[in-house]
């Protein structure tokens, strides 16, 4: 939570009123459940009201959505599905496909909930640090996105270059996150460490089928 800095107001001088500082105003009713109430009110966290769910389930969807659109679009391209389970990979790599969905599933389901905490407790777009947070939550689901097109025209190296980027990018999602908010970040953790895997995966595979040089 942001706390916000005021001045001091000085004491007051005999014979003299003292003014205050306006006072912000509050709504007339804000609507939320007794756990957040108690919450707030022994630790000054933010008020978590109906409309915050309804935010937390709508940021939800993007990851949701983008997890989605890169598993629809594998599984229906027949070459590239073909193309993966012939090509070359390491012993330790799994083998069945839907492995890989169901790890992008689960790792990417909490991801839009996390960067709502972040927004919420981070004190929104006004605060560089939540902007670099979200920023590089954005530029992690694009360079994801931006995946596809290599996979389906096969190009290990640039697959291969990707998923570094999306690691990083998850890294460094991770540390600005738990900076903002600790239950933010540890969701992102799994996530992290699923694209750490799948970077060394992809550099594995590469590796694997690379030309032959002559000597």
């Amino acid at each position: 939570m942001r706390v916000l800095e005021t001045e001091i107001p000085r004491p007051e001088m005999p014979g003299e009123t003292l003014a205050l500082p306006p006072q912000p105003k509050l709504p007339g009713f804000v609507t939320t459940t007794k756990p957040d109430l108690d919450n707030f009110v022994n630790r000054n966290m933010p008020f978590w009201t109906t409309q915050d769910t309804r935010n937390a389930i709508l940021a939800t969807l993007i990851p949701g959505g983008a997890a989605a659109i890169g598993l629809t679009s594998f599984m229906r391209d027949a070459e590239t599905m073909k193309w993966w389970e012939v090509i070359r990979k390491p012993s330790w790599a799994p083998k069945d496909v839907r492995f890989y969905a169901t790890m992008d599933l689960l790792t990417m389901s909490p991801l839009g909930y996390a960067s709502y905490l972040v927004y919420k407790n981070g004190g929104g777009f006004d605060y560089n640090d939540t902007r670099l947070a979200l920023g590089l939550y954005g530029a992690n689901l694009v360079i994801a996105l931006a995946t596809i097109p290599y996979i389906k025209k096969r190009r290990l190296t640039c697959i291969a270059n990707n998923t570094v980027l999306i690691h990083i990018t998850a890294a460094a999602a991770v540390y600005t996150f738990y900076k903002i908010d600790r239950r933010a970040g540890l969701l992102m953790v799994p996530y992290s460490l699923w694209t750490g895997f799948y970077a060394l995966l992809t550099w594995a595979i590469k590796k694997e089928n690379d030309p032959v040089k002559n000597i």
